[in-house]
């Protein structure tokens, strides 16, 4: 994106603490949700990372979300436990949702957290991350307003459940992070705000009609990858994100682009694996590295394109963006300064 202005990590990241502090979210909360933001834009997850605090900030301000709110354990019963958000903003419901996991894992070998009450919590893989710095496999989804159609239906019913999974190595973490859906939701709604259309194969209107007009496509639904397969995943996901954990689930969570006070409730679960609880950390980092290794000698079948493993693009990009600053669209500058201009206008001069 050589024609965008370019913006440099920590100075987002200032950004982005500014206002969300400037509407009531602690200083330490505030820390989290700007990093798990900005982490996404440095990973090249544009749709997740700033493009999404005009909403957290426009929902606070309706009363939607609760900028103070605490996080609680409700239920813990040995290596399983449910959080519950609070309806505090979706990072500091997922990253207590893992840090439990965590704990969990260090006294069983595992641990699975189901977390209520929740908001959108911008890029699962940042929490599987957590994980992997306590030398754990980590694993996440969340659940969310209705984006999908069962399949042979036209309304929309379930969400798109991003899902993500990290393991170390004794280099780069191996990172896996999806939405189960062909595209995700936020990726059409980036086309929308920078004004360009959307392939097609990614949406049908609300009539069930194939489209490529990203404002059409949010009417009606995206489509789920592989077809009946992904939609299976889809459902799978759904009973640990949202039925297991006691919170709402499809299709009653609530939409992110609702103009209201009502909160969203939407529900995540994450998973910690201990290796050192079955073959030992550092043989299962050495054999992490023999799986890397036997994967890059792989035969290509275009030798000027060696195999990579999924997550390798985006340490390129975050080595990238680290060292040239963050390519940020005119039209999201604009967005950001318009919304910190009426919600944090002390705000507006970081960016």
């Amino acid at each position: 994106m050589p024609d965008v202005e370019r913006i440099d990590a920590s100075a987002l990241r200032r950004f982005c603490e500014a206002v969300l502090t400037q509407v009531d979210v602690p200083d330490a909360a505030a820390r989290l949700v700007a990093d798990c933001l900005v982490s996404a834009n440095l990973h090249g997850v544009d749709t997740h990372g700033v493009v999404r605090l005009p909403t957290y900030v426009r929902r606070i301000a309706q009363g939607a979300i609760d900028p103070r709110a605490e996080p609680f354990v409700a239920v813990r019963h040995g290596a399983v436990a449910i959080v519950d958000a609070a309806n505090a903003l979706g990072p500091i419901g997922a990253a207590k949702g893992m840090e439990l996991a965590i704990a969990c894992a260090r006294e069983s070998g595992i641990g699975y957290v189901g977390v209520r009450n929740s908001n959108h919590f911008s890029y699962a893989a940042y929490y599987c991350e957590l994980a992997v710095r306590a030398g754990m496999i980590g694993l996440c989804s969340s659940g969310g307003e209705p984006t999908v159609a069962p399949w042979g239906g036209i309304d929309a019913f379930y969400t798109n459940s991003p899902v993500a999974l990290a393991a170390p190595t004794s280099s780069n973490a191996l990172v896996v992070d999806l939405a189960t859906s062909v595209t995700s939701r936020g990726n059409i709604s980036l086309a929308k705000l920078l004004g360009q259309t959307i392939p097609e194969g990614w949406a049908v209107d609300e009539t069930g009609r194939p489209t490529t007009d990203p404002a059409a496509a949010l009417r009606g639904c995206v489509l789920p990858m592989g077809g009946a397969k992904g939609y299976a995943l889809i459902v799978a996901l759904e009973v640990l994100n949202g039925v297991l954990t006691g919170g709402a689930f499809a299709p009653d969570v609530g939409s992110q682009a609702a103009q209201d006070d009502r909160a969203a409730g939407v529900p995540h679960f994450c998973l910690a694996l201990d290796p050192a609880a079955l073959i030992g950390q550092q043989r299962f980092v050495e054999r992490m590295d023999r799986l890397v290794r036997a994967t890059h000698a792989a035969r290509a079948s275009d030798p000027a394109q060696p195999v990579r493993l999924p997550g390798e693009r985006r340490d390129e990009i975050a080595a990238e963006r680290g060292r040239d600053g963050i390519p940020v669209p005119d039209e999201l500058r604009t967005e950001l300064r318009s919304m910190a201009e009426r919600y944090a206008p002390t705000a507006k001069e970081l960016l």
